[in-house]
């Protein structure tokens, strides 16, 4: 009970006081957009409140009373006061490289415990310095890969650079253009019938042949035109309860509707893509999205059908979708007035047709689903948040260094009487905060660089994106701010250490 008393009344303090600080922050927030329609003032949200207080009072008391009830005087009694320390291999190694004295004995305070009455716990040090390390950069990882997927439109299922749209269908005159254009490195026609899969209604895009340009895939292959293949949306096959290898019946319309109907006719599911938000010419209800559709090859629908939803008048005869993608070195502007051309070209050939009255060409620049819209309205929500984390991160490393060095009073006190200057003593709490902060980074970086990354496939895969983790190069800076800020906060107690009497560190023994 003694060595619980102050623990548990720093912890109800701490708990207490995080939420206090909560609370009066509470005017900040929401940030972003969303805070126009908001009216900022002090929030009392106790169900957050109340279940944080419970998480820290309860998860810290129990881990405080395992660490007490292992620490008591009876237990630690018959030990030796260095009873339980390993010396390091990595001091060891140090002394062998002939390094100053107060470098190794500084290597020597960062990696070796101790144990007895003045118990320095090194390895919970080290571990929180990697734990907050990794922390900070699973953070950024994610916050990277967030910012990736709301810039990179392929990520969503825009696999190309821009797209032509008709109601009724792009005309030969157009796409003639488009084959012989040298900005266009390659082009696909599509049509968006909405078909029924399993009896469900789902945004289809067909295309004729194997498309030179096509939503992303995300798991499986791409079709095989004539095997009668389907690639489907990750949503889309959740809701058809079928997994990647089944077949599936794809149909259109009723009887009734003949010769506008497809009569129920099976295919593969060979794999899942990310599909563009886009609405063609007959996509009105329901529109692809990043997760939800399906792509099948002309080839693989009944020529009957096909022949009936074509119009006999050729120039009408067209795919009313084209998705674009330009050569890497064609920039926007060139590519915009390229299509342009083209859409000129368009509307030349449906002036000369009277069966065209009213059809049109336009270009369509990048269509970014909800999602995305959503993500970016966040603004710099995630990059505040991400800060708040690492200095939470920071904070606490900066405790443990701090406590740690002050566990180290009597052994600075020891040194000191053995000759030890105050440089030298500076020196040597220079090694031990630089030694845990880069066993911090070594360990720290790489671990929370794997954690973020995997959570944020985790997340991509909720939203059916394509999975595209990213790391950021600020996060080098992790590593160069965790050493100055290890070796600033050593310095301050450090400095008192120095400047204390021996005589009144040794007479407390």
């Amino acid at each position: 009970m003694d060595a619980l008393s102050g623990i548990l009344a720093a912890i109800f303090l701490g708990s207490l006081l995080a939420c206090v600080t909560a609370v009066l922050l509470s005017p900040l927030s929401p940030l972003g957009p969303i805070r126009a329609v908001y009216h900022p003032g002090i929030a009392f949200d106790w169900t957050v409140l109340g279940a944080g207080l419970a998480l820290f009072l309860g998860g810290l008391s129990i881990v405080s009373g395992i660490l007490a009830f292992k620490t008591t005087p009876h237990r630690l009694g018959a030990r030796s006061q260095w009873a339980g320390s390993r010396p390091s291999r990595v001091v060891h190694a140090a002394n062998s490289l002939g390094l100053p004295l107060p470098a190794v004995i500084g290597v020597q305070f960062a990696l070796e415990s101790r144990s007895g009455r003045t118990n320095v716990p090194t390895r919970w040090v080290l571990t929180g310095a990697v734990v907050a390390v990794a922390t900070v950069a699973a953070t950024l990882t994610f916050s990277a890969s967030l910012h990736t997927l709301v810039t990179h439109p392929r990520l969503y299922g825009w696999n190309w650079n821009s797209a032509l749209l008709s109601e009724y269908d792009i005309p030969p005159a157009a796409s003639t253009a488009l084959d012989h254009d040298p900005d266009v490195a390659a082009w696909s026609g599509y049509a968006d019938p909405n078909l029924q899969i399993d009896g469900q209604t789902v945004p289809a895009l067909t295309t004729n042949g194997v498309p030179s340009v096509s939503p992303p895939i995300l798991a499986g292959h791409a079709i095989q035109p004539g095997k009668r293949q389907i690639v489907v949306g990750a949503a889309t096959l959740a809701l058809l309860h079928k997994e990647i290898g089944q077949t599936a019946t794809i149909s259109y319309g009723a009887p009734n509707l003949a010769p506008l109907y497809l009569a129920p006719v099976s295919a593969k599911i060979v794999g899942t893509a990310t599909f563009p938000a886009i609405a063609g010419s007959s996509t009105f209800a329901v529109h692809p999205s990043m997760g939800t559709g399906a792509l099948i090859a002309d080839h693989d629908i009944p020529a009957s059908f096909l022949r009936a939803t074509q119009p006999p008048d050729p120039i009408l005869d067209g795919p009313p979708l084209a998705f674009v993608r330009f050569r890497s070195n064609v920039t926007a502007s060139a590519g915009q007035k390229d299509l342009e051309r083209i859409v000129a070209i368009a509307a030349k050939q449906f002036s000369h047709d009277p069966q065209a009255e009213g059809d049109s060409v336009i270009i369509l620049p990048v269509q970014r689903p909800a999602e995305i819209v959503n993500y970016q309205s966040t603004g710099s929500t995630p990059e505040v948040l991400a800060g708040g984390l690492a200095i939470g991160a920071i904070l606490a490393l900066a405790v443990a260094l701090v406590a740690t060095v002050r566990k180290r009073r009597r052994d600075l006190a020891l040194l000191k009487t053995l000759g030890f200057t105050k440089r030298q003593l500076a020196v040597t709490l220079t090694w031990q905060a630089t030694i845990t902060a880069v066993v911090g980074i070594v360990v720290g970086l790489p671990v929370g660089i794997a954690v973020g990354r995997q959570l944020w496939i985790l997340f991509a895969k909720q939203i059916d994106s394509v999975p595209a983790p990213s790391v950021p190069l600020s996060i080098a800076l992790v590593a160069v701010g965790g050493l100055v800020l290890a070796n600033l906060v050593a310095a301050i107690p450090g400095r008192v250490a120095a400047t204390t009497p021996a005589a009144v560190v040794l007479r407390e023994e």
